[in-house]
């Protein structure tokens, strides 16, 4: 998976990617929730990245203490970026 993609989770709601961090060797995005016009909504999820078989899949993240950290990274990405600062990814 990549960021600026669309991806569909199984209950057939579309997500766009908008950021990745890595935490703990793993792969986040944070991703905002598209409408059924393929707008983007008010809604934003953190999915974490799973490789099995070869297989993509997200498990959407709920547990507080690692969205907290998850967040000061994208936050971090993000004011590098509107800085012009490149990331180390």
């Amino acid at each position: 998976m990549k960021v600026d993609t669309v991806i569909t989770l199984e209950n057939d709601v579309n997500c766009l990617l908008l950021e990745q961090a890595k935490l703990e060797n793993e792969n986040y995005f944070l991703a905002v929730i598209l409408t059924d016009s393929e707008e983007p909504s008010d809604d934003y999820v953190i999915l974490k990245e799973i490789v099995e078989d070869g297989k993509e899949y997200v498990l959407r993240i709920n547990d507080g203490y690692t969205l907290a950290k998850l967040v000061n990274l994208f936050t971090i990405d993000l004011s590098n970026s509107m800085a012009g600062i490149e990331s180390a990814r």
